[in-house]
């Protein structure tokens, strides 16, 4: 049975599958060492480095897996078949037409034009989505938000996307508030700027805009923008500062929804 089972025999077929294994774990532990060489010698190639890391590690792996399968006789045609030149562009053109290659594809001109790198803030305006680039994968890349969750986003869409960089050291975002539509939305505008420059979150001559975003039979959704050096510090200012404007609000007998 194992004759049959197994090219030349089961002992055969687990030394080589181990030896195989244990040399594709060589090799993936040189290239993560070059790879944190040169991150750590060009600290601005470390976004295409890491995705350079991916795609390396990505074929020693595909070419063990093949020759681990070359030595199952069912499987010994298919395996040399997929080692074949002619096989693998039949393989690539067939893949192409797929949204994973698409990702792959849209990855690499990210890891390479570099509009944006790991470590970066982000926002994309289109899906009203913001947060520190984590990671760029061969499908997608990772954000993660001031509320430590992740964001994975196909990277067909972050190639395509209207992104806004927010790693020079400013960092903006709009806070929403949903108040009775009878309320006086000038007095409001006063009551949040007198707040901020009590938190000296802006200077005592300049002043916020209130902008109405929605308006319904019961109540308005209204927003103000807040500045901020960084995604961390606005979570932290914003959680300090609604508080006190819900108790402000609530002094002024203005209604939250």
């Amino acid at each position: 049975m194992e004759e049959t089972l197994f090219v030349n025999g089961f002992r055969y077929f687990v030394i080589s599958s181990c030896v195989t294994i244990l040399v594709a774990l060589f090799l993936n532990h040189i290239c993560k060492r070059i790879i944190t060489r040169f991150n750590k010698k060009y600290q601005d190639k470390v976004t295409t480095n890491q995705y350079l890391y991916h795609t390396i590690r990505a074929i020693i792996w595909l070419i063990a897996f093949i020759i681990i399968m070359r030595q199952i006789s069912p499987l010994h045609t298919l395996g040399t078949t997929l080692l074949g030149a002619t096989s693998i562009i039949a393989i690539a053109i067939g893949i192409a037409a797929q949204t994973t290659f698409g990702n792959y594809i849209a990855g690499f001109f990210l890891a390479v034009h570099q509009p944006f790198k790991v470590g970066d803030i982000i926002r994309l305006k289109e899906k009203n989505l913001s947060g520190t680039v984590e990671q760029i994968t061969f499908r997608h890349t990772i954000l993660r938000t001031q509320e430590h969750t992740e964001i994975i986003i196909p990277n067909t869409l972050m190639n395509t996307a209207i992104i806004e960089d927010m790693s020079n050291g400013h960092y903006s975002e709009l806070i929403e508030l949903k108040v009775a539509n009878t309320t006086d939305l000038k007095k409001l505008q006063e009551l949040i700027n007198q707040l901020l420059k009590e938190e000296v979150l802006i200077n005592k001559n300049e002043d916020v805009k209130l902008i109405v975003k929605d308006l319904t039979k019961d109540y308005y959704v209204v927003a103000f923008p807040i500045y901020t050096t960084s995604l961390q510090d606005f979570g932290q200012v914003k959680n300090n500062l609604l508080p006190k404007l819900a108790e402000e609000l609530i002094k002024k007998e203005i209604q939250l929804y």
